[in-house]
């Protein structure tokens, strides 16, 4: 539950997903919804928010099957919380706006 530890596991989730085959398995072993539930229990940790957002643009890019388990998985909402909490943090908006945009670009 430690907030330093989750953010490491985003961050590991986060490296893996830069693989292809990675982003299937980790959305498949419900990745996407680990994510999202790790960010709802830290919302005031800049660091997990940021690791979170990250976690979601790589499992986000180049993938348009997990762009839409991400959209409904709440995934939107929890990155734009994340944004407006930490104004002040530009690794958070940086992230942030990195997971809207690959998001936004979808085929389908």
């Amino acid at each position: 539950e430690s907030a330093a530890v989750q953010e490491q596991g985003c961050g590991a989730l986060r490296n893996l997903a830069v693989n292809a085959d990675n982003k299937v398995k980790i959305a498949d072993a419900g990745g996407v919804e680990a994510v999202l539930e790790v960010m709802k229990r830290h919302p005031e940790s800049a660091a997990v928010q940021e690791s979170g957002c990250r976690a979601l643009w790589n499992l986000a890019v180049n993938s348009d099957d997990n762009k839409v388990k991400i959209t409904g998985a709440g995934w939107v909402e929890a990155v734009v919380e994340a944004m407006k909490r930490h104004p002040e943090s530009a690794a958070v908006q940086e992230q942030g706006c990195g997971a809207l945009r690959n998001l936004a670009v979808n085929a389908d």
